[in-house]
C-alpha cells in the first residue's frame, strides 16, 4: 500500500471582515497517498482554491493540522515555509503568472536560483530536459507574450518542475484552454503521475472524468463525497 504523503486532520478556515465572519472549510480530514492523480471538484465557493492554498502552504487553516511529506506546514514561519515549498511542491495557475519580462529559460532557471536545490553547473541542462519534457524546447528563449496560452502552460508545468517536487498542485490548469490543448495538457499530467508524481487538480466538475484515481467534490466548504477510480467506473 502507498503511503500518505498529504495529511489533513481537521482543517478549517474561517476569513474575517468587518461585516461578518465567513467559514470556507469545515473540519475537512484529507489522506492522499504517494502517486495519486486527484481532482477536486466542486462550484464556485465550494471551497476547492482555499482547500489548494491550505496544502500549499499559502494560507493558514484557522484550525486543524496540516502534514505533507512528513512535515506539519501550519507550524512553519513563512520563511521557512517559503523554502520548503519550493522544494516539496510545484505550483500550476490557471493564468500561467510566468515573469513577463524573462524568457522561458529565464524564468525556469530563476525558480531555481530561488530554491537552491539544483546545483548551478546542472541547472542549464536540467532546462532544457524539462522544456523538451513538456514540447517546448524550440520556445525556450521566447518571451511569455511569444507563445500560445497551451505552450505557456507547458512552460509553467516545466517551472513548477524545475526542482523536482514530489507533489504538483494545479488550479484549474485548463480553464483558458481549448478542449484540443487542454487534452494535451492532462496528457501530460499523467505521463508525471506515472512517474510517480503526487498530482492533485481543481477542475469544474464538467471536466471531471476517469483519468483521475479519486475525484473529491466539495460543497459548502464540507467534503460532500469521495468517488476512487473504481466507483466511477
Amino acid at each position: 500500500m502507498k503511503e500518505t504523503i498529504i495529511e489533513l486532520r481537521g482543517v478549517s478556515k474561517i476569513f474575517h471582515s468587518r461585516e461578518r465572519d465567513y467559514t470556507a472549510l469545515k473540519r475537512i480530514d484529507l489522506n492522499i497517498k504517494k502517486g495519486e492523480y486527484i481532482a477536486i471538484v466542486g462550484k464556485s465557493g465550494s471551497g476547492k482554491s482555499t482547500l489548494l492554498n491550505m496544502i500549499t502552504g499559502i494560507d493558514h487553516p484557522s484550525a486543524g493540522t496540516i502534514l505533507v511529506n512528513g512535515t506539519e506546514i501550519s507550524g512553519l514561519t513563512e520563511s521557512k515555509l517559503a523554502l520548503w515549498r519550493g522544494k516539496n511542491v510545484g505550483i500550476v495557475f490557471q493564468f500561467f503568472q510566468l515573469v513577463p519580462t524573462l524568457t522561458i529559460k529565464e524564468n525556469l532557471l530563476l525558480a531555481m536560483e530561488f530554491v537552491g536545490e539544483i546545483p548551478s553547473s546542472q541547472r542549464s541542462k536540467r532546462v532544457h530536459e524539462l522544456l523538451e519534457k513538456v514540447g517546448i524546447l524550440q520556445h525556450m528563449d521566447k518571451m511569455p507574450s511569444g507563445l500560445s496560452g497551451g505552450e505557456q502552460q507547458r512552460a509553467a508545468i516545466a517551472r513548477a518542475l524545475s526542482n523536482d517536487p514530489s507533489i504538483i498542485i494545479a488550479d484549474e490548469p485548463t480553464g483558458n484552454l481549448d478542449s484540443k490543448t487542454a487534452a494535451s495538457i492532462h496528457k501530460l499530467f499523467q505521463s508525471l503521475v506515472t512517474e510517480g508524481k503526487t498530482l492533485i487538480v481543481v477542475t469544474h466538475e464538467k471536466e471531471a472524468n476517469l483519468r483521475y484515481h479519486r475525484i473529491v467534490t466539495l460543497t459548502d466548504g464540507e467534503i460532500l463525497n469521495q468517488k476512487t477510480e473504481k466507483e466511477l467506473l
